[in-house]
């Protein structure tokens, strides 16, 4: 009986460590989508099982209106990732769960409104304010990142197509705003101070806008190649 179980014992392990032979050779893979142009390496860990390390970034231009002052934004979305794939009965299907980490921000530059700034409820002529300009970054450092998807490059052919829906925490934002008074108001006059009050009020009234902006949604899509 101990011989049937050993045997039985035997052919399982044979039979997993065959199909993790089956699932070795590793895969890189290239992807666009919301996280930009990307690349990443494919590491198989079990049958069921992967490991996903790469990079993706691009800047887009977009402009942010949520107070009294225009904004010219530029985002830089640059990342590192770790991400771990289920591959649910070792198909096609995966369910995501890692970690991104980089770089990413908004760049952020006032634009004056018929020669004018309203910051924190205050007019100011733009010669006065000079420039003003800041930063907006995820609050995290390391941000999680859950997701699922679909296609397994570790199956079938040398060239798998991947699809990838998710969304990255994070965090609340981080928010930076600077004035750099004009020859109006130059640093230290009164006026100067009182720009720069208004810049904190400014700031932090932007800061409670984009608090809803916790979450990065992810939509990519991708090939891999497997040799």
């Amino acid at each position: 009986m101990r011989c049937h179980r050993c045997a039985a014992l035997a052919v399982g392990m044979l039979g997993f460590a065959t199909s993790v032979e089956a699932f070795a050779d590793p895969a890189v893979g290239v992807t666009v989508g919301t996280t930009g142009l990307g690349a990443d390496l494919n590491i198989p860990i079990l049958p069921v099982l992967g490991v996903r390390l790469g990079y993706s970034g691009f800047v887009y231009h977009h402009d942010i209106d949520q107070t009294d002052v225009d904004y010219a934004g530029r985002l830089h979305f640059s990342e590192a990732s770790g991400l771990l794939d289920w591959y649910v009965l070792a198909g096609g299907f995966h369910l995501t769960a890692g970690v991104y980490g980089g770089n990413t921000r908004v760049d952020v530059n006032g634009r004056p409104a018929a020669d004018t700034y309203t910051l924190n409820g205050r007019t100011y002529d733009a010669a006065q304010v000079g420039t003003l300009s800041g930063q907006l970054k995820f609050g995290n450092s390391v941000q999680p990142y859950v997701g699922l998807g679909w296609g397994n490059p570790f199956r079938g052919g040398p060239v798998t197509f991947t699809a990838d829906i998710g969304a990255i925490y994070g965090g609340t934002p981080s928010v930076s705003l600077s004035a750099q008074c004009g020859a109006a108001a130059p640093p230290g006059s009164p006026v100067c101070t009182q720009i720069q009050n208004s810049v904190a009020g400014e700031r932090a009234q932007l800061a409670s806008d984009v608090t809803v902006a916790k979450w990065y949604p992810v939509l990519n899509l991708g090939v891999s190649f497997r040799f």
